[in-house]
C-alpha cells in the first residue's frame, strides 16, 4: 500500500486498524439486505424530548418543529458519543460510548446537563485544538421568557468538560429581535482552514439566517451582509456548506420553509450570490430536511430536500421532497418523482448512507406532524438505491419501523463494526437507537475513513470539505463529508464506503479543500483508517511553504507517479497547476 516518492512520510501517514483479508469476493454474489433492530433500551439511551411549557404558549410553534441531536467522538478515544438536545424541562443529555455497544449518560460531569429551551445543535472543531465543539441554539434557561442571545458554544477543554462560551466567542446572538434557530452548521466557507459558523432563523420577523466567519483566535464575526447574503421572507430551517461544483469553495444550502430554499453560490472571494432560480432548485413547497451525496453514481453531488407530501389535504397538497439532481455546473434537474421518493408525508430530517454497503447511497427520512391525522403514525422511510438512482422503500421489511413524530435522525457507527447505525429524534417523545444488523460476508464489505488534519495549517479539523473517490471494481464512487445539517441533527463526521463484493479497493483519492490531492492504491477492505494529513505543499517539511518548496517541485518537473507528495494534484505529472497550487498556499511571512 505505498503511497510512493521520499518526501517526509509525516505529512501523510495512514494508521491501520483491524486489517483484513484482501482476496477478491465472487462478485457476482447477491448483496445482502439491510437489517435493523431497535436496541434502544440496551444501550443506555434514555432520552426524551420535553420542551419548556414557554416554547408553546400562545402562537409560538417553535418546540412543535424541535426535536434533535448530533454525534461526535469528544473523548477521542475512537467511539461516537452522542449529544440530545432535550428542550428545556429536563437537562440535555450526553451519552458517551461504553466502547460496548453501550452509552453512558455523563452530561452532568461534562458540564451540559443545562435546562434550557434548545433547538438544534451543530458539531466541529472550531478552534483546531483537535477537540469536537458544540454549538446549541436556545432560547435561554427553563422558566424564563424566550428570547435572543441565548445560544449556547461549547468548548471541548480536552478534559472531559465542555465550557460555555458562546457570548465571548460572539455567537449567542443570531436573531437580534426574537428566540430563533432552527438549524445550524459549521463549514470553512473561504477555506482559510478555520470552521465557520451558519446559523438559520424559521421565523422570518426575526432576521435570523446569519453567516459567522471564523476570526481564527477563538472568535467569530457577523459577516451576513458583507457576505452578499440576503434573506428577505425565508423560512430557514436546514443549512449546509457542500462543494457542488468541485471548485473546493463550498456552496451555502438551506432548506427553507414556505417556497423559501435558496442555493448560495460561493464566489470565491468571500461572498456569495444567489442563484436558487438559475440552478434549477428551490422547487420544494417546504424545504425541511436536507442531504446531500452522489445518488445516482454519476461523480457529482446531488441534493435532496424534504417536503410536505399531501394528497389527502386539497388545499395544501404540497410539493414532496425534491431531489436535485446535478446536471453540470451549478445546474440541477428535479427527479424525486422518477426516483421514487417523492411521498415522504411530512417530511423532517434525512440522510444519505449505504446502510447494506452494495455501493450505492441510500436514503433515510423521518416525518410526522401532530395536527394532521393524515400526518400521524406514518413510517420513517427506508429508501434502497437500486444502484441506479431509483429507491424502493423498505421500511416494512428491514426492521427500522418507526412512527413517532420524526425530527431529527442521524447515521452513525456505533459500535466500530463497519455499518452504519441509525438514531431517531421524536417531538414529546424518546429518540429510538436501531442497530444496523447487516451480517459480515463476502458481499458486504466496507471501509471508514477518518481525517486528522492538526499538522495541516490550510486545512480545517477533521477533514470537513474533502472529496474521496474510490475505484473498486469497475465502479467509481464519490463520498463527500460536509459535517451539513440534517435537521437539527448531524451525521458521524467520517467518510463511509460500502464495497459490495470487493475485498479491496484499486485506488483512493483524496481531494484536499486545499486544492491538493493524494493518492492510496491497493487498499484492504473491512478496516477503520484515520489518514493524517499534514500541509501538503509544505514539501520539506519545515513548517513554510517557499522558496525550498519551489525547488523541490521544480526540480521534478515532468512526468511522476501519480502517488508521490511531489504531485500536488497527483495527476500523473508536476506541471503549472502543481505550481499554481503551490503558489496559492505561499507562506505569508516566508518572502
Amino acid at each position: 500500500m505505498g503511497i510512493g516518492g521520499s518526501v517526509s512520510a509525516k505529512r501523510f501517514v495512514l494508521v491501520l486498524c483491524a486489517l483484513v483479508s484482501s482476496s477478491l469476493a465472487d462478485p457476482s454474489a447477491r448483496s445482502a439486505d439491510a437489517v435493523f433492530s431497535d436496541r434502544t433500551t440496551e444501550a443506555g439511551i434514555n432520552a426524551t424530548h420535553q420542551p419548556s411549557a414557554l416554547m408553546e404558549a400562545g402562537s409560538n410553534l417553535i418546540s412543535y418543529l424541535c426535536s434533535g441531536g448530533v454525534v461526535g467522538d469528544f473523548n477521542n478515544d475512537g467511539f461516537q458519543d452522542v449529544f440530545v438536545v432535550i428542550g428545556g424541562k429536563a437537562p440535555d443529555q450526553l451519552y458517551i460510548n461504553n466502547g460496548d455497544g453501550t452509552f453512558s449518560d455523563e452530561a452532568a460531569a461534562w458540564g451540559v446537563a443545562i435546562k434550557h429551551m434548545g433547538m438544534a445543535a451543530a458539531v466541529g472543531d472550531y478552534d483546531n485544538d483537535g477537540w469536537l465543539d458544540i454549538f446549541v441554539t436556545s432560547g435561554g434557561l427553563d422558566g424564563t421568557i424566550p428570547s435572543p442571545g441565548k445560544h449556547r458554544l461549547y468548548r471541548n477543554t480536552g478534559r472531559s468538560s465542555f465550557e460555555q462560551v458562546a457570548s465571548a466567542a460572539g455567537v449567542a446572538f443570531a436573531s437580534p429581535i426574537l428566540c430563533d434557530g432552527l438549524g445550524a452548521t459549521f463549514g470553512d466557507y473561504d477555506l482559510d482552514g478555520n470552521l465557520d459558523l451558519f446559523v438559520s432563523g424559521w421565523l422570518v420577523q426575526s432576521q435570523g439566517n446569519r453567516l459567522f466567519r471564523n476570526n481564527g483566535n477563538g472568535t467569530f464575526t457577523d459577516v451576513t451582509f458583507a457576505a452578499g447574503l440576503s434573506f428577505p421572507g425565508v423560512h430557514g430551517f436546514s443549512p449546509r456548506f457542500a462543494d457542488m461544483d468541485g471548485d473546493y469553495y463550498p456552496e451555502l444550502l438551506l432548506s427553507g420553509d414556505y417556497h423559501t430554499s435558496r442555493y448560495f453560490r460561493n464566489n470565491k472571494n468571500g461572498t456569495f450570490t444567489n442563484i436558487t432560480t438559475a440552478s434549477g432548485t428551490g422547487l420544494d413547497d417546504n424545504g425541511m430536511g436536507s442531504t446531500v451525496g452522489d445518488l445516482d453514481g454519476d461523480g457529482a453531488l446531488d441534493w435532496l430536500v424534504t417536503s410536505i407530501f399531501s394528497l389527502g389535504n386539497p388545499e395544501s397538497p404540497g410539493t414532496g421532497n425534491k431531489l436535485y439532481r446535478s446536471a453540470g455546473e451549478h445546474l440541477f434537474e428535479e427527479i424525486a418523482a422518477a426516483s421514487g421518493v417523492v411521498n415522504g408525508n411530512w417530511g423532517w430530517g434525512a440522510s444519505a448512507c449505504d446502510i447494506d454497503h452494495d455501493g450505492d447511497l441510500d436514503l433515510l427520512q423521518t416525518n410526522g406532524w401532530p395536527f394532521w391525522p393524515e400526518f400521524n403514525n406514518k413510517p420513517t422511510r427506508v429508501w434502497i438505491n437500486d444502484g441506479s438512482g431509483v429507491f424502493v422503500d423498505a421500511a416494512a421489511t428491514c426492521g427500522l419501523w418507526h412512527t413517532l413524530q420524526g425530527r431529527g435522525l442521524l447515521t452513525f457507527d456505533a459500535d466500530n463494526d463497519g455499518d452504519r447505525d441509525v438514531l431517531i429524534f421524536a417531538y414529546k417523545d424518546h429518540a429510538t437507537f436501531y442497530r444496523n444488523d447487516l451480517p459480515a460476508g463476502p458481499t458486504t464489505h466496507w471501509i471508514e475513513i477518518e481525517f486528522d488534519t492538526s499538522a495541516a495549517t490550510r486545512l480545517v479539523a477533521r477533514g470537513v470539505g474533502t472529496r474521496v473517490r474510490a475505484t473498486v471494481a469497475d465502479r467509481q464512487l464519490l463520498r463527500y463529508l460536509d459535517g451539513g445539517c440534517n435537521y437539527q441533527s448531524q451525521d458521524e463526521l467520517s467518510i463511509h464506503l460500502g464495497l459490495g463484493g470487493s475485498a479491496s479497493i484499486a485506488e483512493l483519492r483524496f481531494e484536499w479543500a486545499d486544492g491538493t490531492t493524494s493518492v492510496l492504491r491497493d487498499v484492504a477492505a473491512d478496516q477503520r483508517l484515520t489518514i493524517v494529513a499534514g500541509d501538503r505543499c509544505d514539501l520539506n517539511g519545515d513548517g513554510l511553504v517557499n522558496a525550498a518548496d519551489l525547488g523541490l517541485l521544480l526540480g521534478a518537473w515532468g512526468p511522476i507517479d501519480a502517488g508521490d507528495p511531489i504531485d500536488l494534484t497527483a495527476d500523473g505529472h508536476v506541471d503549472a497547476i502543481d505550481l499554481a497550487v503551490l503558489l496559492a498556499n505561499w507562506s505569508p511571512a516566508s518572502g
